[in-house]
């Protein structure tokens, strides 16, 4: 009887400091979790008297949100320059990343803060880590259009001909934002233009696409070549065609561009100019004397195509070049 007793002493005194343990670790993990909120949330305001009240209390400076997003990143996205070294002198990861790939680099690069790039990546942070969907922080700095910030990452080592998941590269993305001045910085660094994206199309091919005349000139001027062709077999000519940019067609066939081409169907860019009705365009490819007579891989003449589709004004227009 007395053995039952003590034995049920000793087992509830085990149960007693398993809960001690238990209640104690819920504590810590409270305040341990109060603590990251409370960091996180004064670093997203910019409150940076906070931020170090915390870190000299233990807070963890590489705590994140379930969104993987770092009281650093919150920082660099603002250009807060003393919470980030702050934050660095408390041991922070410069290349910590979020759930979507973002690093404190990339935050600074897409906002144009330049002296705050320099900083990142004197204290190690790296220039080629990439987002979710394949931007690095020079492919953020070139579709923002930031010169300074751009100058900074191509001295410092990024890669120039970087693509994203789509094989976008920041020529390309420079090109269709008709941006020139970083047009010739990435030049000036060796971009190389005949890179093409996922769809086998060259920073000319996509600049003809938006219409952007100094965009494809300063290419052509860069030694492009105007009759690249695409996966699908269409050129910066058919491109500008699609997208009716009449000017664009005028400015590509004075610089060479062929006009006859024929894409992987066969079809040349009256073609394209027929499905989507455009006579002014039409009447442009007539003008300089574009082949009337070729046949699409199907058989049909690009008259064949006006009559079929029923559209008899543009069926009269080439009956009469004919």
């Amino acid at each position: 009887m007395i053995s039952n007793i003590h034995n049920m002493s000793t087992k509830m005194q085990f149960f007693l400091r398993i809960s001690t343990i238990g209640i104690l670790f819920a504590c810590i993990s409270n305040i341990y979790a109060g603590q990251v909120k409370e960091l996180l949330d004064a670093s997203l305001i910019g409150d940076t008297e906070m931020v170090h009240q915390l870190l000299k209390q233990g807070a963890d400076p590489n705590a994140k949100t379930k969104q993987g997003k770092s009281a650093m990143m919150y920082a660099a996205e603002v250009g807060n320059i003393d919470e980030v070294m702050l934050l660095i002198q408390y041991g922070a990861d410069v290349d910590a990343r979020s759930v979507a790939g973002c690093t404190a680099l990339t935050y600074a690069a897409e906002n144009g803060y330049n002296e705050l790039a320099k900083i990142l990546i004197e204290k190690g942070a790296k220039t080629h880590p990439k987002t979710r969907a394949g931007w690095d922080a020079l492919a953020m700095a070139t579709r923002q259009g930031h010169t300074e910030v751009i100058q900074t990452l191509l001295k410092s080592g990024a890669n120039v001909n970087t693509s994203d998941k789509h094989g976008v590269t920041a020529l390309m993305s420079a090109a269709e934002r008709n941006n020139i001045k970083v047009i010739n910085m990435l030049l000036d660094a060796d971009a190389d233009f005949h890179v093409r994206d996922g769809h086998g199309m060259s920073a000319l091919m996509r600049a003809s696409c938006k219409g952007h005349k100094d965009s494809v000139l300063t290419l052509l001027k860069a030694g492009d070549n105007i009759n690249a062709i695409a996966d699908d077999g269409s050129t910066a000519l058919m491109c500008a065609v699609e997208f009716g940019h009449d000017h664009m067609v005028e400015l590509l066939l004075k610089n060479g561009a062929k006009i006859n081409h024929q894409d992987i169907e066969g079809e040349t860019a009256l073609f394209s100019a027929i499905y989507n009705e455009q006579i002014s365009t039409i009447k442009i490819l007539l003008e300089n004397n574009i082949d009337t007579h070729v046949k699409n891989n199907k058989g049909a003449s690009a008259y064949d195509i006006a009559r079929r589709l029923r559209k008899n004004d543009i069926a009269e227009l080439i009956k009469r070049k004919k």
